[in-house]
């Protein structure tokens, strides 16, 4: 019987206004809204993963933060005091970056300066935000990314990116290409990265990489039952230990939700596996 690896949390901070359609895409961007302030619903949310997370101390989290949302003088305080709580109970939560806005970096024409320049500024207001907490890891809003950002996470001293759903459906997440290919595919953006020596984690799929397991595909009918199916196959692994994450040469697995997802459900829903 094959051993189940280990497994990764993570979690995106996005607020109901990130999605594409509202804001950092070229052509989905269709409704201009307010990014400033945060959600009832992700006030709610937040409040609903405190709980969560107590009741399942055991288990390391890492958040991946929009830095632009810490200018929130509401969300910083609500996400501080969660990080409080958990050190207090000996829990560990760690702070990742999803850039410092929403922007789906490889929907546009590649630009390094803009990349470079956001990445940079995301860095120092999630570094001196969470402190001892802080990791150079990397997740790019909506999954978006294109070899030609390898560069830029490396000169920015990067160590890890988790970004790739290697699924055939969103390879247009990619990139264009400037192939006789349409999209790059996540091949070529795996070897980007691992080409400076920065260490990719994928996300989990399911039906050898053909339909995603994470993130909306834990809520969208139809692939909810497959992705559910295949999250629980987890169930009874060991969660991934910092050193496991970052060791190219152990194999782990990565599964990730946002913190909105917590108001599913009437408020009752939970990630569907159990560790121990």
């Amino acid at each position: 019987m094959r051993k189940i690896p280990p497994i990764w949390l993570t979690i995106d901070s996005d607020d109901v206004f990130h999605h594409p359609k509202y804001q950092g895409h070229p052509t989905r961007s269709k409704k201009k809204i307010d990014d400033s302030q945060i959600s009832e619903k992700l006030i709610s949310a937040i409040s609903r993963f405190k709980k969560w997370h107590l009741d399942n101390i055991h288990i390391p989290i890492t958040i991946f933060v929009i830095a632009k949302q810490l200018e929130c003088r509401i969300f910083k305080e609500k996400i501080a005091n969660v990080m409080t709580i958990s050190k207090n109970n000996n829990g560990k939560i760690i702070i990742g970056c999803h850039g410092y806005q929403h922007k789906c970096w490889s929907a546009f024409e590649p630009n390094e300066k803009l990349f470079e320049k956001d990445l940079q500024k995301a860095k120092k207001i999630l570094s001196e935000f969470a402190g001892s907490s802080w990791r150079p890891w990397f997740r790019a809003p909506g999954g978006y990314i294109a070899p030609w950002m390898a560069e830029v996470l490396k000169k920015l001293k990067f160590e890890l990116d988790t970004s790739i759903n290697p699924t055939i459906l969103l390879s247009i997440k990619s990139g264009k290409s400037n192939t006789k290919f349409r999209f790059n595919g996540w091949k070529s953006v795996d070897k980007a990265i691992k080409k400076v020596d920065i260490v990719e984690r994928p996300w989990l799929t399911t039906f050898f990489s053909l339909l995603p397991t994470c993130g909306p595909a834990l809520h969208i009918p139809i692939l909810r039952g497959f992705a559910r199916q295949r999250w629980r196959k987890m169930s009874n692994s060991k969660s991934a230990t910092e050193h496991e994450i970052l060791d190219p040469k152990t194999e782990i697995t990565t599964v990730y939700w946002h913190l909105l997802d917590f108001n599913h459900k009437n408020g009752f829903w939970t990630p569907p596996l159990r560790l121990k």
